[in-house]
């Protein structure tokens, strides 16, 4: 029938879509595979149609297997070969004969779990028991999943994901012989089942091998690491020297001033040295040779990581909101990134929870991040102009692309050609879309355009970095309006207003005209992408919470202290009023936008859609309302308004975290990628407190590889940029 026609095509682009692309760009995708797959499983009432794939193991070999592999392996195509070892494997269990082999490979092959009906349907097996199979040739076995979309009764696409062994003889992708059995087998009640050769995919643990990404990777890994050792042993090795030719003591200038990308802007910008006492006896300043290689020196590095100290000026706030937006990133992509190897027991009711509004509303941290951006660049550049009177474009932009780049194409190369070889286990299928996509696609990365080219979002090497991509061609064209601030202020905010404006109506333009939901999670259409590659990575969507910082760090540094010279002559009551105003409409704003959509998902789950309106209303407005609750808390921080809540943003503990979030960000998606990939069972998302758990440890792992990155790499090439210029 046409219904059932167009459910057959759904499911065809659903697979598609799913085996080429990379977790972090699938992450929406899994979600509507998941979610929609959960909600047709509770509203079965005809079960047989699951009969066929909860056979016993005994009954699968005796009924389907034997019969199939037997005559497969009569074929003559290129299949033969692995058919007919098959065949023997099935024959010598049956028969009993010379077992040790096929008991070894039936034992490793996936059987159908408990918790079906509850959306359990991964068939994991035993990744280790397969690689470890005795065969009685030189031969090996390997691991491999086969992800079969069956159609159930309801038009319900169900993912069954089945980890099977193949030896040896079905290497080189001759995995047509299993298709076919799986074809046959559950295409017995075409009634009540049904899949398309289409349909079906295998993917398997396959070796992979050194290119001239991986290669390049080693060199410079291997290069950095030479340097920060000889540079952290280079002030003590010149201690002994100096100390055998001198006994005068001297004092050595260390550089310790704040190095984040977002607290300086300008390259030339005064630095304040300071003078610290050390033991070290130079009878002669270093050579180029050694001022270089003490760039690298972990002494220095760590330094300037955990110091805690600030300068007049600072708003300390913005660490604590900085921290708290990137813990929530990672929370969210926790949940997504587990989404490729999850099973879908209790997923509608987990969904159905208002808490779970803070994971599918975690977008809100980026459109954090790139109001920070905006008004740190706004603030500091306006300080600048102020100062000198000039735009040095030559500083301002050559100092962010070098600040930004060095550390980002470390993590591209170790993350798109170095992990996908020394990170194994069976989920490793989720690595490979990044390593053929950055073979193809890593110089947009080095161009910060990758969320233009390639155009197809699945294609997207290191799939976080379209943030980046967004944030530097923001920082592109941010002094056009902050020049136009500091030059003509009413024409400035004219500027940022109507660009503001007009990106808000295009969002919702695009949003009414294509039926897309108030945010990707609830798009219909994820299957293609639509919403990525038109509304979610787009620079003139993205832009308003940039635009609304750019306003605001130029509105602090001209009027902040007018304002909290205003706030001050006020009465204590008033300041209790206005202060209590403040936060109340902030905080109901921020609800709406990470809450608002909570009774959306409830008729999402239960089989409908948001309307057009909400769906129009939300996108076009929620990032740039949450970007001004956020300015109007931190202005209120500032002004002596913030309370107990200012005290903790600025806790000076945040500092030093606040440094690492750029790294952070880098690192921590192939972090929580290395932890699913080696998973030996599918991923559950209960208890709530094992979630937390392996949060924490995320979390924590992710802060300690952003502090190696930051010593060894991000401080250093502030160090270094530092020392060119002063040279």
């Amino acid at each position: 029938s046409r219904t059932r026609s167009s459910g057959i095509r759904r499911v065809r682009k659903r697979v598609v879509s799913t085996q080429s692309t990379g977790v972090l760009v699938t992450s929406s995708q899994h979600y509507h595979n998941a979610l929609d797959t959960a909600i047709g499983l509770n509203g079965l009432t005809d079960l047989q149609s699951l009969s066929q794939i909860v056979k016993s193991p005994l009954d699968l070999i005796q009924e389907d297997l034997t019969p199939h592999f037997a005559a497969l392996s009569n074929s003559t195509d290129d299949s033969k070969v692995c058919s007919q070892k098959l065949f023997e494997l099935v024959e010598a269990l049956t028969t009993k004969k010379n077992q040790t082999e096929s008991l070894q490979f039936f034992d490793a092959l996936g059987k159908p779990p408990s918790g079906i009906l509850n959306g359990n349907t991964i068939f994991m097996g035993s990744y280790d028991s397969c690689k470890s199979i005795q065969t009685s040739t030189k031969g090996f076995y390997k691991s491999c999943k086969i992800l079969a979309s069956v159609l159930l009764e309801q038009k319900v696409p169900l993912p069954v994901t089945w980890t099977v062994c193949f030896p040896e003889q079905c290497r080189g992708g001759n995995y047509t012989a299993l298709k076919d059995i799986i074809l046959n087998i559950l295409n017995k009640d075409p009634k009540l089942l049904y899949i398309t050769d289409e349909s079906v995919t295998t993917t398997c643990a396959e070796t992979v091998t050194y290119d001239a990404g991986a290669y390049m990777a080693i060199i410079l890994v291997s290069i950095i690491a030479f340097f920060v050792i000889v540079g952290t042993a280079w002030d003590p090795i010149s201690l002994l020297v100096s100390s055998l030719t001198s006994a005068e003591d001297k004092k050595v200038l260390v550089n310790a001033e704040l190095s984040d990308d977002d607290d300086e802007i300008v390259p030339d910008e005064k630095i304040d040295d300071i003078q610290v006492e050390s033991n070290t006896a130079q009878t002669k300043p270093d050579s180029i040779i050694g001022e270089v290689f003490k760039c690298f020196a972990l002494q220095r590095t760590w330094e300037v990581l955990i110091s805690t100290s600030t300068k007049k000026g600072q708003i300390l706030c913005l660490n604590g909101i900085r921290v708290l937006s990137i813990n929530w990133v990672v929370l969210g992509h926790v949940y997504f990134i587990a989404l490729s190897a999850a099973d879908l027991t209790d997923y509608v009711s987990m969904w159905n929870r208002l808490s779970m509004s803070v994971i599918y509303n975690a977008f809100s941290a980026v459109d954090t991040f790139l109001f920070l951006s905006g008004f740190l660049v706004s603030y500091l550049l306006s300080k600048d102009l102020l100062k000198t009177g000039r735009f040095n474009a030559a500083g301002y932009y050559i100092h962010r692309y070098i600040r930004l780049t060095v550390p980002f194409l470390v993590v591209t190369l170790v993350q798109g050609f170095l992990a996908p070889i020394y990170i194994r286990g069976p989920f490793q299928d989720i690595l490979k879309p990044g390593l053929k996509n950055c073979q193809n696609w890593w110089w947009t990365n080095l161009l910060y355009i990758n969320n233009f080219v390639p155009w197809n979002r699945t294609e997207l090497c290191v799939g976080q970095s379209w943030y980046l991509s967004n944030d530097f061609q923001f920082f592109i064209v941010a002094p056009l309006f902050i020049y136009l601030l500091y030059k003509k202020p009413r024409i400035g905010l004219l500027s940022c207003t109507l660009t503001l404006l007009a990106s808000c109506v295009a969002a919702g333009l695009i949003t009414g005209i294509n039926d897309f939901g108030p945010t990707t999670i609830f798009d219909p259409h994820a299957a293609n992408y639509t919403d990525f590659r038109m509304l979610y990575e787009k620079p003139w969507i993205r832009i308003p919470p940039y635009l609304i910082g750019v306003m605001g760090g130029w509105m602090c540094f001209y009027h902040l202290d007018s304002l909290k010279l205003f706030v001050s002559r006020c009465s204590l009551g008033s300041r209790l009023c206005l202060g209590s105003l403040i936060w109340i409409v902030t905080c109901t704003v921020e609800y709406w936008v990470v809450f608002g959509l909570h009774n959306d998902m409830l008729k999402k789950t239960s089989g409908e859609t948001p309307s057009k309106v909400e769906s129009v209303l939300y996108e076009s407005l929620a990032r740039s309302s949450w970007a001004t609750a956020i300015l109007f808390q931190i202005i209120a921080c500032q002004c002596g308004l913030g309370g107990v809540i200012n005290k903790v943003l600025s806790w000076r503990g945040w500092i030093a975290l606040s440094r690492l979030t750029f790294s952070v960000y880098l690192l921590h998606y192939i972090i929580i990628q290395s932890f699913i990939v080696q998973l030996r069972h599918p991923f559950f998302f209960k208890p709530d407190y094992e979630i937390a758990v392996l949060y924490v440890g995320f979390l924590g792992v992710s802060y300690a590889a952003a502090a190696i990155l930051f010593t060894c790499v991000e401080q250093p090439v502030a160090f270094l940029e530092r020392l060119t210029y002063r040279k």
